[in-house]
């Protein structure tokens, strides 16, 4: 703006002065040197300001950006501002919570069959589509189903569980359970397995955990099961004596069927006169190996007219043999 407004002004002093400097050149030089000497001091002050504005920032400010007087500068200002929560729970630094997903309720449990059947064992294993059920429709012999087989009855096999089984009868789904235990200190009722019969000398009873003696012999002295023998021979309904005995179920290890675990029937102190443990696994029965359920039940229903049994029991990883004798003669 100041070198504009010089310019204007040596404007119009040529005007003025052109005609008086045309009558005198004398004095002409000295005058055009001043007035150039005057434009270069002018030019070089205006450069120097702008050159100071910018280096350090001494640009006049607006007056609208001028902060009035008495109130605190700009980042004061900023400082003093209130936070906004608001803004700072919309980044959801934690992570966002979702909305409580509707949960639907279970289905209610089957309720028992009213059929007369009865669930003598399961081989269950969770996955390949190979779990077995045996049912037995009243006192009659037990038959292995498998999944989606039709039972006695008009029903149908659904699913076979570690401890029952779901069946379909009349489009409702019904439950069959194993045999539960009788508590541990129930005595047996009338019609039950006596402790001792006339003429029989139990097996000492080993303590709970304790090997049989005869158990670590390669060819150990047998058991007296007589009394059990005669028992299952003169029974109407075998596998009500066998539950006094024991229950049996198939005992898979690493998907394959090794046997069949033990636990104790309703009697708890037959297992012990035969000196057997709850959890002892029956693997072979006199010299036949087990390799599947059927062949092993098979097998166990023969036993019931042997003179002897000789068997192989896995306990506590290590397999033991054990010897009964029936009190029958043996056939040689």
């Amino acid at each position: 703006m100041l070198a504009n407004f010089l310019q204007d002004v040596l404007l119009a002093a040529e005007k003025r002065i052109g005609p008086a400097l045309a009558r005198s050149d004398a004095w002409l030089r000295p005058t055009v040197i001043f007035v150039n000497a005057l434009l270069v001091v002018t030019l070089a002050y205006a450069l120097a300001e702008l050159a100071a504005a910018l280096l350090w920032n001494r640009l006049p400010l607006p007056a609208s950006a001028a902060p009035a007087p008495g109130s605190p500068s700009g980042e004061m200002a900023i400082a003093q501002q209130p936070a906004d929560y608001a803004a700072v729970g919309a980044w959801h630094l934690f992570g966002q919570m979702e909305a409580p997903r509707h949960v639907e309720a279970p289905p209610p449990p089957a309720s028992v069959t009213p059929l007369n059947l009865r669930l003598v064992g399961v081989f269950f294993i969770e996955r390949g589509g190979k779990a077995l059920a045996l049912i037995a429709e009243g006192s009659g012999l037990e038959r292995s189903y498998r999944i989606g087989e039709e039972l006695p009855g008009g029903a149908r096999l659904d699913r076979i569980q570690r401890d029952s089984v779901i069946i379909s009868h009349g489009g409702q789904q019904e439950t069959l359970n194993l045999p539960r235990l009788d508590s541990a200190d129930r005595s047996p009722a009338s019609g039950d397995i006596p402790s001792v019969l006339p003429g029989d000398t139990p097996a000492p009873v080993e303590p709970p955990g304790q090997l049989p003696e005869q158990s670590t012999n390669a060819n150990p002295r047998p058991v007296n099961a007589a009394m059990i023998a005669s028992r299952l021979r003169g029974a109407s309904d075998r596998s009500q004596v066998l539950q006094d005995l024991a229950f049996a179920s198939p005992y898979v290890q690493n998907g394959r069927f090794l046997g069949f675990r033990l636990r104790p029937g309703r009697d708890r102190r037959l297992m012990k006169r035969l000196g057997l443990d709850s959890g002892d696994v029956i693997t072979e029965v006199n010299g036949a190996r087990f390799d599947d359920p059927l062949q092993g039940f098979s097998i166990l229903r023969e036993l019931v007219g042997a003179g002897r049994i000789d068997v192989r029991v896995l306990r506590r990883g290590i397999e033991i043999p054990l010897a009964f004798s029936s009190g029958k003669p043996t056939v040689k």
